[in-house]
């Protein structure tokens, strides 16, 4: 039984145990969200897997019902991490007039050295809002009617009829529009694959400070190479292994649905 099919069971179950009518227009299987319990006619349920994610249209080529990413808990501030950063850092470079051996140590060699280490987690600052998504269980009611142009989820591959698929939308994370916003203009990179979860790294530079050591001798030739002290700048980045769930682009976890549109 494939999952469309199994999806399709287990509504057929949820709906015989669910005799409430709905006394509205929109569709049987329309997932909106609440301020509140789900009205009668609607349930919670059934969507078990997109509490505590963002609801996202499903990708060209993706299941409805899928989900990535951690479950966010009530009001949990949402943050990423990085397990390893690498780089470089060039040292300018000192010679004096030494005689090898004891004890003019403590020195270090001039050139370019390789640095690794790890960034802490920190907050994403994701602003959002809790609401409780529900699912239509019941048919519309036909003596009422749906305002063209409004957009929803529905938890089928397909729109129902007098609906039309988003396409533009899906993968992609809906936000609000802007006073200054244009409808339906896109932003960001490319939308998400199915089951995908978008990482991304970080360019470093910046400049630190190597301290003086002083050593018994004279600047000159040729004991040379020693590293010199003062401000030296170094790059870098930030590595995803993969094996973090941290290591994403906004920790958003996401729950998808089919994104209609009203004729």
């Amino acid at each position: 039984m494939n999952k469309t099919r199994r999806l399709l069971v287990a509504l057929g179950a949820l709906i015989s145990a669910s005799p409430a009518l709905a006394s509205d227009a929109l569709p049987q299987f329309t997932i909106a969200y609440f301020n509140g319990s789900c009205p009668e006619g609607w349930d919670n349920a059934s969507l078990g897997d997109a509490n505590g994610r963002f609801l996202v249209p499903t990708m060209q080529g993706g299941g409805v019902g899928s989900f990535a990413g951690k479950v966010l808990a009530s009001q949990q501030e949402p943050t990423h991490e990085h397990r390893k950063a690498s780089g470089s850092i060039t040292t300018s470079s000192k010679q004096f007039i030494l005689i090898g051996g004891c004890c003019n140590n403590s020195l270090a060699s001039a050139g370019t050295h390789a640095m690794t280490g790890s960034a802490q987690a920190a907050s994403d600052n994701l602003p959002y809002i809790q609401y409780n998504v529900c699912m239509k269980l019941t048919p519309p009611v036909t003596t009422a009617e749906v305002p063209a142009g409004l957009s929803t989820f529905y938890m089928l591959p397909t729109c129902p009829r007098g609906w039309n698929t988003v396409n533009a939308a899906a993968g992609r994370y809906i936000v609000g529009l802007h006073t200054t916003g244009i409808p339906g203009a896109t932003y960001g990179g490319k939308p998400l694959a199915p089951g995908e979860t978008r990482v991304h790294s970080h360019s470093m530079d910046g400049t630190m400070n190597l301290a003086a050591h002083k050593i018994a001798g004279a600047s000159g030739c040729c004991a040379k190479n020693y590293a010199g002290s003062g401000d030296v700048n170094f790059t870098g980045k930030t590595e995803v292994d993969g094996t973090s769930a941290y290591d994403s682009v906004a920790q958003a976890p996401y729950y998808t649905g089919t994104f209609c549109r009203k004729e």
